[in-house]
């Protein structure tokens, strides 16, 4: 279940990254169709949720990352 790591403290980091890996691939393909079709506005909020989610991989990769609702 994608963010499903939001809501569990002991999930691998493993698997952590290959959620968030995921997610960002998804909100890309998600962007690239919306701009195909001259959706811009909702192509950016897409953009805008894949920069939250490369946060989040940063994050990850820092050691600063903590489940939001656990």
């Amino acid at each position: 279940m994608a963010g499903s790591r939001h809501f569990v403290k002991s999930q691998p980091a493993e698997q952590t990254r290959a959620e968030i890996q995921a997610d960002i691939a998804a909100s890309r393909g998600a962007q690239r169709n919306l701009q195909a079709t001259g959706q811009y506005y909702l192509a950016n909020q897409m953009r805008q949720t894949t920069d939250e989610h490369l946060d989040e991989l940063n994050a990850l990769d820092n050691g600063t990352w903590n489940p939001t609702h656990a």
